[in-house]
């Protein structure tokens, strides 16, 4: 692509990221954080989830540990560890309630090492939540896929399947296991570019970003079909947290610009967390896997997303990509 023809494209897209963005924020505006009303006791039970050491994760670990659970917490090894251990450690959580496994998205080997090792364990695990994101600048992992494509999405999708099975065994009848996968509003972008999905055409970071979580909406719907054709008890949903005052935020300058001038706006990370904790837990989301949540509430994903043939093809190439004959052992 010539270079003013980008610096176009570029322009186009910041005009509609203020136009959408806007009216995120508004709705932000409007929305409350429910409470989780339901009782919690999960005891001797055990979650899975990723990038929990800051932010949404955290606090979701916070939570999870609270109702009784063990959490396994998947991060980078070095700084990212250093400070779950820490935030574990001022927290007061007891002892081994939370434990943690190297863990790096963007190399579909170490996710894979990361399953094994989880795996390995021989433990019942009745929840994974795919929390992780990057919103990064362009760049390829050493498996050749583009960033926020590999972290946001592929490498959950990986992980999702390497767990499936062990998902399937600790979930009954009465108490499904579940699946949490966090999505975006962003998604609302519409851009996904099923020919494109490592951005070598042409590259964007909010695109970037909206393709991967459009991704992951489209892979919830699938799963969940296909669970459900095997009436296996295992739930899965998509959910947006929130415009949220996270890190995120400072990955790129004008979403920087925005939360400076939203700030008010803005959940906290703490209840973002509670939304995310709400689909994990509450029993009033065990009938309506599958679907897409804002402000715990089940709504429409854009159009584009909800494409039959578009969820198919991503299915099919995430598969490929991956080297994939039977996802999570399902027939």
């Amino acid at each position: 692509m010539g270079f003013w023809k980008k610096i176009f494209r570029d322009f186009l897209i910041f005009l509609k990221l203020l136009v959408l963005g806007s009216y995120a924020m508004y709705l932000e505006t409007c929305s409350t954080v429910l409470p989780l009303k339901d009782p919690l006791n999960r005891e001797k039970e055990y979650a899975v989830i990723t990038g929990g050491n800051q932010g949404i994760g955290w606090f979701t670990i916070k939570a999870l540990v609270k109702s009784g659970m063990k959490v396994i917490v998947g991060c980078r090894d070095g700084p990212c560890k250093d400070q779950l251990y820490e935030s574990i450690k001022n927290a007061g959580l007891p002892t081994g309630s939370v434990e943690w496994i190297n863990l790096d998205l963007s190399s579909m080997d170490c996710v894979r090492a990361f399953g094994k090792a989880v795996l390995d364990k021989n433990i019942p695990i009745s929840l994974l939540i795919n929390n992780a994101g990057t919103m990064s600048p362009y760049a390829l992992t050493k498996d050749g896929f583009e960033t926020q494509f590999a972290v946001n999405y592929l490498g959950h999708f990986l992980l999702t399947h390497l767990l499936l099975p062990r998902l399937i065994e600790a979930g009954t009848e009465n108490k499904a296991a579940r699946i949490v996968c966090l999505s975006s509003i962003g998604h609302a972008f519409g851009w996904f570019k099923i020919d494109d999905l490592q951005a070598k055409s042409y590259f964007n970071k909010l695109c970037a970003y909206s393709q991967s979580k459009s991704a992951i909406i489209m892979f919830t719907r699938v799963l969940h079909e296909r669970l459900s054709l095997k009436n296996y008890p295992v739930k899965i949903y998509a959910i947006h947290p929130g415009i949220i005052r996270s890190a995120l935020w400072t990955q790129h300058w004008f979403a920087n610009i925005g939360y400076l001038t939203t700030k008010l706006i803005a959940k906290t990370e703490e209840q973002g967390a509670q939304r995310v904790v709400h689909a994990a837990l509450s029993s009033q989301m065990e009938d309506l896997s599958g679907n897409y949540f804002e402000n715990s509430k089940a709504v429409e994903p854009i159009k584009l997303v909800r494409n039959r043939d578009t969820q198919k093809q991503l299915w099919e190439k995430s598969c490929q990509l991956l080297d994939i004959s039977q996802f999570g052992g399902l027939q």
